[in-house]
């Protein structure tokens, strides 16, 4: 496969027609368009089917898009690597993670990066409400999502393990909790949810529980609930990263260790948007969130 005929394919999806392509690297349509059938014969099938309005991918040529990303980033990386080579990383990056993986976990670790890096400049974002990379003016992001959006990059990193927890006082003041029924008359603290009273859903070897509870508080800033949930507010539904240290302290314990409740995902994702190549800076800070992130994976593993 002739790369360059490759590259002319991913600038025809990307841009949405032949037109517009020939515009953006300054050539003719015609050109653009042989190109595609030179490619199309090569492979031996069609890439893009021709309508009277627009162009629209074919199955393969799908395929061949995704696989082609992956490939002309890898190729973009490899000479960026080349070029650095003996060199200081500079640059700036713009960093969106969520406020309890951040303040929680990551903030001193981040602080470090940029101690380590005199070069780069970050700017970081702590929000939960990021779904735009591009309208966020976003290069990378952390999101805690059982989904991942389609139109960015997504790499795993680990799973999120959710659990109960509670400050030993509080659950003096309760009745002894037999199940997942008791619950429901517990104070509750937990991200917000639609509507006042929701369905909280544990799961414990096969089996499957779902209770309705009224929470007492509700937040998307994780801190704040961490906080409740150790001033003695009532139980919290919270991920295993922020309640590690409390846990490991005393200060918290698990609430019906053995049922896991559904949380707002259930995985770790590092995000950047498609067929943009990493600057150098961004894929410094990549591999060190990788390295940072990997006790919350060795602690999924081992949970």
């Amino acid at each position: 496969m002739d790369f360059n005929l490759l590259k002319s394919f991913l600038e025809i999806c990307d841009s949405g027609s032949l037109s517009e392509t020939a515009r953006r690297r300054g050539v003719t349509r015609s050109q653009v368009s042989r190109e595609l059938k030179t490619l199309e014969t090569q492979l031996n099938t069609t890439l893009m089917r021709r309508t009277t309005r627009r162009l629209a991918v074919t199955e393969q040529g799908q395929t061949l898009y995704e696989h082609g990303l992956r490939i002309l980033d890898e190729c973009n990386s490899a000479q960026a690597a080349i070029d650095s080579l003996g060199q200081t990383v500079s640059g700036h990056v713009r960093l969106s993670i969520p406020t309890g993986l951040g303040k929680l976990f990551l903030q001193p670790q981040l602080l470090g990066f940029v101690q380590a890096h005199p070069g780069i400049t970050l700017r970081v974002l702590f929000s939960n409400r990021v779904f735009d990379l591009l309208d966020a003016e976003i290069d990378v992001a952390l999101r805690v999502t059982s989904t991942p959006p389609l139109d960015q990059v997504a790499k795993e990193i680990c799973s999120i393990d959710w659990g109960l927890y509670a400050t030993p006082a509080y659950l003096n003041t309760q009745p002894l909790l037999n199940g997942p029924e008791d619950l429901a008359r517990c104070a509750m603290v937990c991200p917000p949810y639609p509507g006042r009273r929701f369905m909280l859903q544990l799961h414990s070897e096969g089996v499957s529980s779902c209770v309705g509870i009224l929470p007492r508080v509700q937040s998307e800033h994780f801190p704040f609930l961490l906080d409740a949930v150790n001033a003695g507010t009532g139980i919290g539904l919270l991920p295993g990263y922020a309640v590690r240290e409390d846990v490991a302290a005393g200060r918290l314990v698990a609430v019906l260790p053995e049922w896991r409740p559904q949380g707002l995902g259930d995985r770790l994702f590092i995000l950047t948007m498609p067929n943009r190549h990493p600057s150098q800076a961004s894929r410094v800070l990549i591999d060190f969130l990788r390295a940072s992130l990997q006790p919350l994976s060795a602690a999924a593993t081992r949970g």
